[in-house]
C-alpha cells in the first residue's frame, strides 16, 4: 500500500504551551512519515475566561471542546491535548478506542490514537523569595486555580492564604516572580520543561508531600474513531507505558466521582526488578482545607493491574473518599 502524502493537520489550544506541545508531536510525524505538517489554532473558552476560577465557568472541558470541535468538523486530522485537560469522568480512556461520554454527545465520535512518551509528572514549587513552603513566612499568599494544589498546600502549611491564580505559565510565572500578585504557587514540571523554562523548576515536589494530577505530564493525540489513516499514522508516536498508567490514574479518579473540581490526585509508576514489571500505583483525597486525607500507596506486578485498580478504588470508597470530595463546592458526586 502506497503511503499516503496528504498533509497533517493538527488542531491545539493557542497558548505558547499547547503550540509548543502540538510542534512536538507534528515534528515526530513529520520524522516518521516525510509530510507536511500544518498547524491550526484556536482561543478555547477557557482561555478567554482565563481571570475566572475553573470551578466557576465549567471545569477543564473548557480548553478541549473547541480544539476537539476542529476535528469533528473536519478542518483538522488530529487535536493534541495536555491529557489532563481531558475530562475523566464517565470515560475509560484506552488508545485506539473511543471515548464514552454521555449518549448522543458528538465526542463519542472521537479516539485517543496515541499517548507519547511521558514528560515529568511532578509540581515544582515557584515563590519569589523562598526555597519551599517552610520559607514563607505566616499568612503567606498561595496562588493556584487548582483545588488539588490549594488542598496539598494547606496539608502542608494550614495557614497559607490561597487565592486564585489563573493564566499561561509565563502569565502566572510572572504573577508570582516579578508583580508578585501571591507569595508562591506549584505548576508542572513538565510545562515549564516544553517552554524552555526549567530553570524555574529547580524546586521539584516529592509526589509524597505534592502528588500529581492523573494524567499529569502527558499529551493526548486525538482524531475521529474511523479516520484509520490517521490513527495508522499515529501509531508511531504512541508509547505503551504511559498509556497504560495513565488509564489506571483516570479510572481510579473517575471512579470515585473526581473531576477538574476535586483535590484528588492519583499516579502511577511502572518499575522494573529483577523479578519483572510492577506498577506503584498511589492516590489522594482531600478535603478543601487539607485537614482530612485519603491515600492509597501499593506497589504489585504489572500481571495483577487490574486487582490493584480494584483495591485502589475499593480502599478509597472505604476510607470515605466520596464523603471528603463530596465537601468541595463545585465537586461533582457522580
Amino acid at each position: 500500500m502506497r503511503r499516503s502524502r496528504k498533509p497533517i493537520r493538527i488542531a491545539s489550544r493557542v497558548s505558547p504551551l499547547a503550540q509548543a506541545q502540538a510542534r512536538q508531536v507534528g515534528e515526530a510525524l513529520h520524522r516518521a512519515h516525510g509530510v507536511e505538517i500544518e498547524y491550526h489554532g484556536i482561543e478555547s473558552a477557557g482561555d478567554q475566561q482565563a481571570d475566572a476560577a475553573l470551578t466557576d465557568v465549567g471545569g477543564k472541558g473548557l480548553f478541549a471542546r473547541a480544539v476537539e470541535q476542529l476535528v469533528l468538523d473536519g478542518t483538522a486530522d488530529l487535536a493534541v491535548h495536555s491529557y489532563k485537560d481531558l475530562p475523566s469522568a464517565g470515560e475509560q480512556p484506552r488508545t485506539g478506542h473511543r471515548h464514552r461520554p454521555s449518549g448522543g454527545d458528538p465526542r463519542a465520535r472521537l479516539t485517543i490514537a496515541a499517548v507519547p512518551r511521558r514528560e515529568d509528572p511532578r509540581d515544582c514549587f515557584i515563590a519569589h523569595s523562598a526555597a519551599g513552603f517552610d520559607d514563607l513566612p505566616d499568612g503567606a499568599t498561595f496562588g493556584s486555580a487548582s483545588p488539588r494544589r490549594a488542598a496539598m498546600a494547606l496539608r502542608i502549611r494550614p495557614d497559607l492564604n490561597v487565592q486564585v491564580l489563573r493564566g499561561n505559565v509565563q502569565t502566572r510565572l510572572d504573577k508570582v516572580l516579578q508583580d508578585r500578585q501571591c507569595d508562591a504557587t506549584l505548576m508542572a514540571v513538565a510545562g515549564l520543561r516544553r517552554l524552555g523554562l526549567a530553570e524555574h523548576a529547580g524546586q521539584v515536589m516529592d509526589p509524597h508531600a505534592i502528588l500529581p494530577a492523573a494524567s499529569q505530564g502527558a499529551l493526548a493525540v486525538q482524531c475521529l474513531i474511523d479516520d484509520h489513516r490517521t490513527i495508522q499514522r499515529c501509531l508511531c508516536l504512541n508509547h505503551a507505558s504511559t498509556a497504560e498508567m495513565v488509564r489506571v490514574e483516570r479510572q481510579v479518579i473517575a471512579s470515585v466521582g473526581g473531576d477538574c473540581h476535586s483535590p484528588i490526585a492519583a499516579h502511577a509508576e511502572a518499575l522494573t526488578f529483577k523479578a519483572g514489571l510492577f506498577c506503584r500505583l498511589r492516590a489522594c483525597a482531600l478535603s478543601p482545607d487539607g485537614g482530612r486525607v485519603i491515600q492509597f500507596d501499593t506497589t504489585a506486578h504489572a500481571n495483577t493491574l487490574p486487582a490493584l485498580v480494584g483495591a485502589a478504588i475499593k480502599s478509597l470508597y472505604e476510607q470515605g473518599a466520596r464523603e471528603v470530595l463530596s465537601l468541595s463546592p463545585a465537586t461533582t458526586a457522580g
